[in-house]
């Protein structure tokens, strides 16, 4: 499947760097993300790379459009670009909030547009995978934007399950993971407030690796018949 073409947004750390060095040994991945030196050193596992910062959303549908122009026709497209910034309720400012939403939100929405576009995708089996969160359905003091992000990310996959059939659209909502993102909660929230989530993950925490595997699935012929799931993996800390 080599000549099938998967675009994984937000690919220079965390879950989509993992997502795009898993998928490459099967698929022609082309990574993107704003941080070039991160996304040179996916080259070594035959990942394209292609700088762009999804903050820029006027710009994404011409971006596409060029990846088109230059690798051909994309089967799937997985959008785990995000950003979140941990401030209680009477320090966050509104400009701050809506650049999480143009990153976690618009920038998905505007992908997916450009995606199921004529002439973008592949026939037979294209679809959409986002990276959401437990967070959209589980918001914590001090994440209430990036929460109602994801909150928000969780409502267009079902509408757009709906909307752009046969385009299979899915979202994943990891738990917390050992990633970069979450490494900054030690600046914000106490150790007991850290240990006690922790201890709330009947399997631990889990790592970008555990989703990375699950949007394999998701793309594959395997999951043809699923579309319109918000999949909980969280090493049940949601229960």
């Amino acid at each position: 499947m080599k000549d099938k073409n998967v675009l994984v947004v937000g690919a220079s750390s965390g879950i989509g760097r993992a997502v795009a060095i898993n998928l490459s040994g099967n698929y022609s991945v082309i990574a993107v993300a704003r941080r070039e030196e991160r996304l040179k050193a996916l080259k070594e596992y035959g990942i394209q790379a292609e700088v762009f910062d999804v903050i820029q959303i006027e710009k994404v549908t011409n971006f596409v459009n060029d990846l088109v122009d230059k690798y051909g026709k994309l089967m799937s497209l997985v959008y785990c670009a995000g950003m979140q910034n941990i401030k209680p309720l009477r320090m966050l400012k509104v400009e701050e909030a809506k650049a999480i939403f143009d990153v976690n939100f618009f920038g998905g929405l505007l992908f997916a547009k450009a995606f199921t576009s004529k002439g973008v995708h592949l026939k037979g089996n294209p679809s959409i995978v986002f990276i959401s969160s437990i967070a959209g359905q589980k918001p914590e003091k001090g994440i209430l934007s990036y929460s109602a992000s994801k909150a928000a990310i969780d409502n267009i996959t079902k509408g757009l399950a709906k909307e752009v059939a046969p385009i299979r659209v899915n979202a994943i909502a990891p738990g917390f993971l050992k990633t970069e993102m979450t490494k900054k909660f030690k600046q914000v929230y106490t150790d007991e407030f850290i240990e006690n989530i922790k201890k709330q993950y009947p399997l631990g925490m889990g790592s970008p690796e555990n989703i990375a595997d699950m949007v394999r699935f998701l793309i594959s012929e395997q999951a043809s018949y699923v579309t319109g799931n918000i999949v909980r993996m969280d090493g049940g800390g949601a229960l």
